[in-house]
C-alpha cells in the first residue's frame, strides 16, 4: 500500500491490526483513537492511536516504514512513530520508536526500555503518532474506510473509532463508529460474512445511513444474491478469491431523497486480506473480458478513479442496480510438489462468473441472455399450441397419459397449458445457464421421465395425434 500520506498510513496500520486479530483466532478489539490537543503556534495537533488485542507483532512487521516517502515527514510531529507490542507468552511490553528524520535506514528503529506486564496475560499492539492533519478530515477518511471494512464483517473482531475533540468541549469524546458484532465463524467461511456485509451495505445505500432504508427496501423484501469462490495453490501459498453479486430492483415510487453513493453505476468493492484494497490493472482487465452479455448486461464503460473501479451499464431497467464485491486473500501452505497446483489465470473473472451463475441459478428468468429472452417470448404461444393438440385428441387414453406425464389430475386446458409453459421456460433458463459446449453434449428434455423407458410403453403407438417431445436446445 502507498503510505506516502498520513491517511494511507492509518489505513495500512488498521489493515495490519486486522491481520493480527484474525491470526489470533480469539475475540479481539480494534480501536482507532483521534485526540486533538490545544492549538499551538496556530497548528492543530492530532494524536492518532491504532491499537488491537490480536497477536503481538515484532519489529520486522514495521520494516516497510523505512521506505516511507519523505513527504510524510512534514505531516508527522517530530517525525516519530511509537510502537508498543506484546504477545501472550511475553512477560514484558516491548517499545520502539521509528525516527523518520534519521537518514540512515538501519538506525531509524530504536528499541526503548521494556515495561512490565505485572503478571497479566494479554497480547496486543499499539501504534501512535502525532500529526498536523485536521481531525475532521482524518475522521471522515477513516470513517469511510471503516464503512467499507464493515462489509467484510471480520469474524471475532469488534471495531471502534473514538474521536476526542479537546478544543471543542461540546464535541468531546465522540464514539463515531463502533461495531460490537463479533461473528464467530471459522476462517474458511468468509463468503457468508461477505454476503451479509454487502447486503447491509446495499440496504443502507452504501452505508450512508445507520439502518435499512425502508422507503426503498420494504420489510421482507429480499435482494437477489449470488456468490462464487475459486482457489489456486502453489508450494508456498494458497490464494482464494471470493465474489458476491447483489442485484436490487427498487420500487418506482421510492423516496426521491434517497440516493445511492454511485447512482446507476456499480462500484466494484475490492478487499485484499480482509481490508479494503486497490484493484490492480490485471484484475481490471479480467472484469473487462467477462461475457456480461450472456447475463443480459451490457457495459458502457469501466473507469478507474484513484483505485476505485466503476462500471457504467447500458439500458438497465429503472431502479435496477448491481453491486459487486471481490475479496482476495492468501494463506501460507506447504504442499508437496504432487499436491501443488499450477497457477491459474483469471481467478477474479472466474469468481465473478461463478457468482453470476449462482444468482442466475437461484432466480428463474433472471439475468438471461438476449437470445434466451427472445426464445422465452415464444413459450406462451407454443404451450398453447401443444395444449390444444393434446385436448383436441379424441383418444381419451392419450389425453390421460399426457396429463399424467405433466403431473396433473385434471384435463383442464388452462392447467395443461400453464404446466407446459412452465416446463418450456425451465428448459430455456437451464440451457441459458449451461456453457455452449455442455449444451451440445447434454440436451435437456422437456419431459424428463422414466415413463418412456418402461418396456410396456416402448413399442406402443397412438392411433391419432401422436406427439413426440424432444430436447429444446438453445
Amino acid at each position: 500500500m502507498d503510505v506516502s500520506s498520513v491517511k494511507n498510513l492509518c489505513k495500512h496500520l488498521i489493515s495490519s491490526a486486522i491481520h493480527r486479530c484474525r491470526v489470533s483466532g480469539e475475540l479481539c478489539r480494534l480501536t482507532v483513537n483521534l485526540k486533538s490537543s490545544p492549538r499551538a503556534a496556530d497548528n492543530p495537533v492530532v494524536r492518532v492511536s491504532i491499537s488491537d488485542t490480536g497477536v503481538g507483532s515484532n519489529v520486522d512487521e514495521f520494516q516497510y516504514m523505512q521506505c516511507l516517502s519523505g513527504t510524510i515527514l512534514n505531516e508527522i510531529q517530530d517525525g516519530l512513530i511509537s510502537i508498543a507490542t506484546t504477545s501472550v507468552c511475553d512477560h514484558e511490553i516491548f517499545h520502539y520508536n521509528i525516527d523518520l528524520k534519521q537518514n540512515d535506514y538501519m538506525k531509524r528503529i530504536a528499541k526503548l526500555p521494556l515495561s512490565s506486564k505485572n503478571g497479566a496475560t494479554f497480547s496486543g499492539t499499539e501504534v501512535s503518532f502525532s500529526t498536523f492533519h485536521c481531525i475532521n478530515d482524518l475522521q471522515a477518511d477513516i470513517t469511510c474506510f471503516f464503512k467499507k471494512l464493515l462489509i467484510m464483517k471480520v469474524p471475532k473482531t469488534g471495531i471502534e473509532l473514538i474521536v476526542d475533540k479537546v478544543e471543542i468541549p461540546v464535541h468531546q469524546c465522540i464514539n463515531a463508529i463502533i461495531v460490537d458484532e463479533c461473528i464467530d465463524l471459522s476462517s474458511e467461511e468468509n463468503i457468508p460474512c461477505l454476503k451479509s456485509g454487502l447486503m447491509d451495505y446495499v440496504l443502507k445505500h452504501g452505508n450512508q445511513i445507520d439502518s435499512t432504508c425502508h422507503s426503498c427496501f420494504p420489510i421482507g423484501e429480499r435482494l437477489k444474491c449470488g456468490s462464487g469462490l475459486v482457489c489456486k495453490s502453489n508450494r508456498n501459498t494458497e490464494t482464494t478469491i471470493e465474489a458476491v453479486v447483489i442485484i436490487s430492483e427498487l420500487a418506482e415510487l421510492m423516496n426521491p431523497s434517497c440516493s445511492r453513493e454511485c447512482g446507476s453505476k456499480t462500484e466494484v468493492l475490492y478487499f485484499s486480506d480482509y481490508s479494503p484494497g486497490v484493484i490492480s490493472q490485471s484484475l481490471l482487465n479480467e472484469l473487462k473480458i467477462i461475457d456480461w452479455k450472456s447475463y443480459g448486461l451490457i457495459i458502457k464503460c469501466i473507469s478507474n478513479v484513484d483505485g476505485c473501479v466503476f462500471i457504467e451499464w447500458e439500458d438497465l431497467p429503472p431502479g435496477f442496480h448491481v453491486d459487486i464485491a471481490i475479496h482476495c486473500h492468501h494463506k501460507k501452505v506447504n504442499l508437496p510438489p504432487t499436491k501443488a497446483r499450477t497457477a491459474n489465470r483469471n481467478l477474479a473473472k472466474k469468481a465473478v462468473k461463478s457468482a453470476l451463475n449462482d444468482l442466475k441459478e437461484k432466480n428463474d428468468g433472471f439475468l438471461l441472455s438476449a437470445n434466451a429472452v427472445k426464445i422465452r417470448s415464444y413459450a406462451p404461444d407454443l404451450a398453447k399450441t401443444i395444449a390444444g393438440l393434446i385436448l383436441t385428441s379424441n383418444d381419451l387414453k392419450f389425453r390421460g397419459d399426457c396429463a399424467s406425464l405433466l403431473g396433473l389430475h385434471s384435463h383442464d386446458e388452462e392447467s395443461i397449458e400453464d404446466n407446459i409453459k412452465r416446463r418450456l421456460l425451465s428448459v430455456i433458463d437451464h440451457n441459458d445457464r449451461e456453457p455452449q459446449t455442455k449444451r451440445i453434449r447434454e440436451s435437456t428434455l422437456l419431459f424428463n421421465d422414466d415413463y418412456f423407458d418402461e418396456p410396456e410403453y416402448a413399442d406402443e403407438e397412438y392411433e391419432d395425434d401422436e406427439i413426440s417431445f424432444s430436447a429444446f436446445d438453445l
